[in-house]
């Protein structure tokens, strides 16, 4: 007799499985940019349908991610009703998370100073509710995968979805576009990379995101592909990891982007620090030899590329002269940051007032009308440029407080697997994904959620909150 026929409602366990969360999360990172490819394809032959005309940047994209939104919730709500009805019914920390960060994001709806009104009406990447619902339901989704098999399967999705973008933006760099989408029509002067997401930072974070997960594929390859028959298989999947890898770094210094350089330090970084707590381990230290030789041979690729990049183009010399300029001005000058001065003033300013709630979901432009002697035509901005800042400003000092919480239990909790866990192969997908979840954690000191990058975080951190024990609430 199996487990699903002891259960009293086996539909609703299949229904509400992890399978289930594991590939709607699939489905929903593959049609993001698949529903942008059909947008630029209706520009280019200039295919009209009502509403915009020609189709806008990121049409398609906020209808695709409310529709994967409402399925993941529905299977959550049947998850719930499976766990109770069959009698397993155990209360999680991702469970008091997700509800959290749920009531945090309603109240600040609730009570924000223009109800309604998300990311100031911009149509290209706001984040109205039910964004957030998705996220979050993608958190719910990650914490629920714990099977090899299914992760194995979304770490594989992120490396066909960094294929596509990388191709895209590659060519991008050539001017060879699908059609010509860049964020308000504002044509670069030089051949930016910004993929399918019509904003180069935007793109710096999601690739940044992308190097991470493919190099993670070739630095543990010695694990990961061990079990394979196979040999020369698993010897072509690992090298064609590592190409991809340096295709996606390329586009991601094409981007011009200097927070994926932030994120990318935080990367290396991480990799560092957790080879050396990792050598202290006597009986890890001749399986870790491999995966820091892997971890060389990779940076030398990303050094090869930088060095071909600088001798080839402009790229990194224009952003490190930008850079230099930046250090120059004060932190909260107008000219800090590329602008972001003037963004974050006008935030830390709207605070005192709005510290509870926030001064709306998702409605950072408000801080700078009430701003003193602010007029209709002075700049304004719909993001905070830090994704930290954003959410203490939109949503109050809990609601940042709850999401660091739900960042620093998901950290803690990988840290403690990689060094404790017994299965190799777990221990490297987890160590993955600690990995990319540290570097868009560390880019977004200089970036802000949007809908078509934060879905590939927001399952990250679910993926690394355990559901291996559940809360207590008996004396102990």
């Amino acid at each position: 007799m199996t487990e699903d026929t002891r259960l009293k409602a086996p539909l609703l366990a299949k229904l509400s499985s992890d399978k289930v969360f594991c590939y709607l999360s699939m489905g929903l990172f593959f049609a993001l940019p698949i529903a942008e490819i059909i947008n630029e394809l209706m520009g280019r032959f200039k295919i009209c349908i009502p509403g915009p005309r020609p189709p806008i940047p990121s049409l398609f994209q906020p209808y695709v991610v409310g529709f994967f939104g409402a399925l993941l919730a529905l299977a959550i709500i049947l998850n719930v009703i499976s766990r109770i009805v069959n009698g397993k019914f155990k209360l999680y920390v991702a469970d008091i998370f997700f509800v959290t960060l749920f009531i945090f994001m309603l109240l600040s709806m609730i009570f924000s100073v223009n109800p309604g009104v998300f990311s100031g009406g911009s149509k290209y990447y706001h984040e109205r509710p039910e964004i957030f619902v998705c996220y979050y339901c993608l958190y719910y989704a990650g914490s629920m995968i714990e099977d090899v098999k299914l992760r194995k399967k979304m770490l594989f999705t992120y490396f066909t979805v960094a294929v596509i973008q990388g191709i895209v933006a590659f060519l991008q760099t050539f001017k060879i576009e699908i059609h010509y989408c860049f964020f308000l029509h504002n044509r670069a002067s030089t051949k930016a990379a910004y993929g399918l997401l019509q904003n180069t930072n935007f793109y710096g974070a999601l690739s940044l995101v992308f190097v991470a997960a493919v190099s993670g594929l070739f630095i543990f390859s010695s694990v990961l592909f061990r079990s394979w028959k196979k040999k020369k298989s698993s010897l072509v999947i690992k090298w064609v990891s590592f190409c991809v890898a340096l295709l996606v770094f390329y586009t991601m210094l094409a981007s011009y982007s200097r927070l994926a350089w932030l994120g990318f330090a935080g990367m290396i970084g991480t990799y560092i620090v957790s080879f050396i707590v990792m050598s202290r381990n006597k009986m890890y230290k001749k399986r870790l030899k491999k995966i820091v030789i892997d971890f060389l041979i990779m940076c030398g690729g990303f050094l090869a590329v930088i060095l071909i990049t600088t001798l080839a183009t402009n790229i990194v010399t224009s952003r490190v002269e930008e850079t230099a300029k930046d250090t120059l001005a004060k932190v909260g000058d107008d000219s800090f940051g590329h602008g972001r001065g003037k963004i974050w003033k006008a935030g830390l300013l709207s605070i005192p007032k709005h510290w509870v709630t926030g001064i709306g979901l998702d409605n950072y432009a408000q801080a700078f009308r009430e701003m003193p002697g602010w007029s209709k035509r002075d700049f304004i901005q719909d993001k905070g440029h830090n994704e930290y800042l954003h959410i203490l400003v939109t949503q109050g000092v809990f609601a940042l407080i709850n999401y660091l919480s739900v960042l620093v239990y998901a950290a803690v909790k990988a840290v403690k697997r990689i060094v404790n866990e017994k299965s190799d192969i777990k221990r490297c997908l987890h160590w993955i994904f600690l990995v990319m979840f540290a570097a868009y954690a560390c880019q977004a000191m200089l970036n802000s959620s949007v809908l078509n990058v934060a879905p590939y975080f927001w399952i990250i951190i679910g993926l690394l909150t355990p559901r291996t024990k559940p809360i207590s609430f008996k004396k102990r």
